[in-house]
């Protein structure tokens, strides 16, 4: 690994553990430590950029605290607190979404297939070619 991606690794390593503590204090968690932990570990195995990890990050958080204010997930109590569990398993759920959309898309010059007519055959390339007068 280059010095430059050391220092960019570093930099998004940084934005991360600000996102996650952030998210720590909005939602009342019991250990920032293990959770920033929990988030880089995820990160890491994920193998998504930095710059869109982070962005995941803030999804959850912003999905959390929707979830939040209309009263499915509670802030709870010491010991019995389930919104930073409830943001890690919405941001679990991003990354593995992410994860899987890319291989979900084709070619946009394949998406055409299907949708329309067969391309021309080598043999009659295109119909204006055969001189008939209707195709």
């Amino acid at each position: 690994m280059s010095r430059r991606q050391t220092e960019r690794g570093s930099r998004f390593r940084v934005d991360i553990e600000q996102e996650v503590r952030t998210a720590a204090a909005a939602f009342r968690d019991n250990d920032v430590e293990a959770s920033t932990a929990i988030a880089v570990r995820l990160w890491w195995s994920s193998r998504l950029r930095g710059r869109r990890f982070a962005q995941l990050l803030r999804q959850a958080r912003y999905v959390t605290q929707e979830r939040i204010s209309l009263g499915v997930v509670e802030r709870g109590e010491p010991g019995r607190r389930e919104a930073m569990p409830y943001f890690m398993a919405v941001l679990r759920d991003l990354v593995n979404q992410d994860r899987r959309t890319p291989a979900a898309f084709t070619n946009p010059a394949d998406t055409s297939r299907g949708t329309g007519a067969e391309p021309p055959s080598p043999v009659a390339p295109y119909p204006s070619a055969c001189g008939h007068p209707n195709l």
